[in-house]
């Protein structure tokens, strides 16, 4: 079960992979895409230490969003200890359709579903870039919309490293389907009660005249 699982990881990051090389702004995918997880990173040249790698990493935060409402997908870009900084490298993450994107962190610019950053990482240190984003209400629950982003040392280069993760859409319960008719009913009666409260007060006004 774990070569199967492996496998379709790997393709459904290849998938977003492709996705980004069909907008022009990666030119091809690293080897690695063949059983990638969610971190994926170069191997070193044999004049290059361990600590050189660049790894990058994508993770959602928080519980499964339900139909409608909001996630973060956070990229984290981290510079091992090799004495020399990121500087001018690109960061670019395809969103599914089905995620509207609400608002990036870190200077980012969206367009037509990718989200492009410039990466500058001190040695040592690491670099987070954010997405918040919104799943469409018409989303089936237990759907999965998965996001990738590809990290580019250099832009004429090939990707130094891709990763990816996947919001899964939860289920409305029951007992979340009873509460929002409740709340719906709630604001009526509130509302009811407020017209008929400024009803009594124009009545009261008209007859003071």
């Amino acid at each position: 079960m774990d070569g199967i699982g492996g496998g379709l990881r790997g393709r459904r990051l290849a998938a977003g992979a492709a996705a980004l090389m069909g907008a022009g702004l990666v030119v091809s995918a690293p080897a690695a895409l063949a059983d990638a997880g969610g971190d994926v990173r170069t191997a070193p040249s044999a004049e290059e230490s361990p600590e050189a790698f660049v790894g990058l990493s994508l993770a959602v935060e928080g519980e499964a969003p339900l139909p409608g409402h909001e996630a973060v997908l956070r990229a984290t870009v981290a510079n091992g200890d090799s004495g020399e900084a990121v500087s001018g490298a690109q960061l670019a993450q395809h969103v599914p359709d089905d995620l509207e994107v609400l608002e990036v962190g870190a200077g980012g610019v969206l367009e037509d579903g990718i989200v492009n950053w410039r990466v500058d990482v001190p040695a040592g240190g690491e670099r987070d870039y954010t997405v918040r984003v919104r799943v469409a209400e018409d989303v089936q629950g237990a759907e999965r919309l998965m996001s990738t982003a590809c990290l580019l040392l250099d832009r004429n280069a090939d990707p130094t490293a891709c990763a990816s993760d996947t919001v899964v859409v939860a289920s409305p319960t029951v007992l979340s389907r009873v509460t929002e008719t409740v709340d719906g009913a709630l604001l009526a009666r509130v509302a009811g009660a407020a017209l008929l409260v400024g009803l009594g007060w124009l009545v009261w006004r008209r007859r003071v005249a």
